[in-house]
């Protein structure tokens, strides 16, 4: 395995011993809006802590990324020309998954690394926020290999829900919540005669698209709000 790739996956996976234990974020599920409220922002579901006051952090630790996927049944590797089924969900291969998680979570890395509000850091502080976040209910829309000479085309590789949390580094208090469910799809969502024939190939270039995609919109936020507060 590529050895920075290998480190990315490390980083986003760090636990750090530093935060107390019974504020520890992984004994509750990602995503919890218990005691925030209803906000705005780019995302199409925001939650804040109302006694939250950003302008006091200046770093983010990232914790460890969490990935979930549906359960639609064990993967296939192939499948008949003659399958007539209607099923729209197929099962994801263990080595496809390790293959999706590396590829988000390097891709997230090198993005935040971008951020022009809060620093990046490997230890907790006094001014230091918590960045959680994961991709829940992944599926996958790509069906196995087919037998023969059958071509997939398809204007929809999958989809996840996009969740991430901000805490208070010291208390393990949420701060922010914010999530949305998003297609990894052909751009438009379309399919015509340019569409590329569904391969491995092509579905990884589409997962890394949507990731940076993704991944580009939450710096974008979080510096934009992070100048907000800092104004305010």
């Amino acid at each position: 395995m590529n050895k920075i790739l290998t480190l990315t996956t490390c980083l986003l996976l760090a636990v750090t011993p530093a935060l107390a234990q019974e504020n520890n974020p992984d004994e509750r599920p990602l995503g919890d809006t218990e005691g925030l409220e209803k906000s705005k922002s780019g995302f199409r579901e925001t939650w804040v802590n109302p006694n939250a006051d950003f302008s006091q952090y200046s770093k983010l630790y990232l914790w460890g990324a969490t990935f979930e996927y549906r359960d639609v049944g064990p993967a296939q590797r192939t499948r008949s020309t003659f399958y007539t089924g209607r099923k729209r969900e197929f099962g994801i291969a263990p080595e496809d998954r390790v293959k999706f998680e590396e590829t988000v979570s390097e891709i997230f890395l090198k993005e935040l690394s971008k951020l022009k509000q809060l620093e990046i850091v490997n230890d907790i502080g006094p001014d230091t926020m918590i960045l959680r976040g994961g991709f829940l209910d992944i599926i996958s829309r790509v069906p196995p290999d087919t037998v023969g000479r059958t071509d997939v085309y398809l204007s929809t590789f999958g989809e996840a829900t996009f969740v991430i949390e901000l805490l208070d580094a010291e208390t393990g208090d949420v701060l922010a919540v914010a999530s949305e469910r998003r297609k990894i799809e052909q751009p438009g969502g379309r399919v015509d005669q340019f569409t590329p024939r569904t391969t491995s190939v092509t579905v990884l270039a589409e997962v890394r698209r949507w990731a940076q995609r993704t991944a580009s919109k939450l710096r974008s936020e979080i510096d934009k709000g992070m100048e907000q507060a800092r104004k305010n």
